[in-house]
């Protein structure tokens, strides 16, 4: 409660002790939900059934029963529920879906996508491995430009001994009905230092042009002069991301840019990656929850 308090007081607004207390506020109107996966649901559920709008992180759950519950109770209180699928919501990934699914580039044949970085040692202990982690933001980027994937593959491996027992670095391989395929992989393994890092890249090319994103297309500071590097378009995507749930999904009523029915068809394919990682088989979808 100290550090609570205190960030209260830099901040210039209200301490609350307890998210019961702060859901039963008739002064709060929405909730954002940021804390680990695990305790998701039970947050945004109170949130909602207060009557409160809730943007939840990604992954909105591991469960998809929760991520059902969530959809009903919110069209039953009539409340916005919006996953964090951050990316939609940078102008330069806005562009890239409005052109895909307008046909300025033709049919696509091919999606490339990748997020490589180095997760220091400390900090592994936190997470469950990129797959469960980041995973989820590659797939709600694919289902955004291209839909579902009628068949996936996935493999994994680790190079350090992860404290989860989990992989340190996932690929995932996808075939679209139209002959579309997808490549995307995620790493914590090491940097890409080289001339086209793959940080975080997007490429996706069709019959009759291309689009390309990487998130290293801005980036300030100087290590000459000793200031870290930044790379704005990060801090960007958040900013894009709670504009649009205030100003257009609150005040205009408008949907967001991914629904939890997107955020329930990434999970079915997050855990159709693990089944063929574990069964060393692609692994056919289904048409998808309606």
């Amino acid at each position: 409660m100290e550090h609570v308090s205190a960030k209260a007081a830099a901040w210039g607004v209200t301490a609350v002790e307890t998210p019961e207390r702060l859901v039963a506020l008739d002064s709060i109107d929405a909730v954002f939900v940021l804390t680990p996966t695990e305790s998701h649901f039970a947050y945004a559920e109170k949130a909602i059934r207060h009557g409160k709008h809730v943007l939840v992180e990604k992954p909105v759950s591991y469960e998809l029963e929760e991520i059902a519950e969530l959809q009903r109770l919110a069209k039953r209180h009539n409340v916005q529920c919006v996953p964090g699928h951050s990316y939609l919501y940078l102008p330069e990934i806005r562009r890239m879906v409005r052109h895909t699914r307008e046909g300025r580039i033709g049919t696509p044949y091919y999606l490339f996508m990748s997020e490589i970085y180095r997760m220091p040692e400390e900090y592994l202990a936190r997470y469950h491995g990129p797959l469960r982690e980041v995973l989820c933001h590659q797939i709600y980027i694919m289902l955004a430009l291209l839909g579902s994937p009628r068949r996936v593959q996935g493999f994994s491996s680790a190079f350090r001994a992860m404290p989860r027992g989990t992989e340190e670095q996932v690929v995932l391989n996808a075939e679209f009905a139209g002959g579309t395929l997808a490549h995307v992989i995620v790493s914590w393994a090491g940097e890409d230092e080289t001339s086209d890092p793959w940080t975080f890249k997007i490429k996706a090319l069709g019959l009759d042009g291309g689009l390309h994103f990487s998130r290293r297309d801005a980036v300030t500071g100087s290590s000459l002069q000793g200031s870290p590097r930044d790379y704005p378009l990060y801090d960007e995507m958040f900013e894009g991301e709670v504009r649009y749930f205030i100003e257009e999904c609150l005040l205009n009523g408008k949907d967001p840019l991914s629904s939890l029915q997107e955020a329930y068809r990434t999970l079915e394919i997050m855990q159709a990656v693990e089944q063929s990682i574990e069964k060393h088989l692609a692994i056919e979808l289904t048409e998808g929850r309606k």
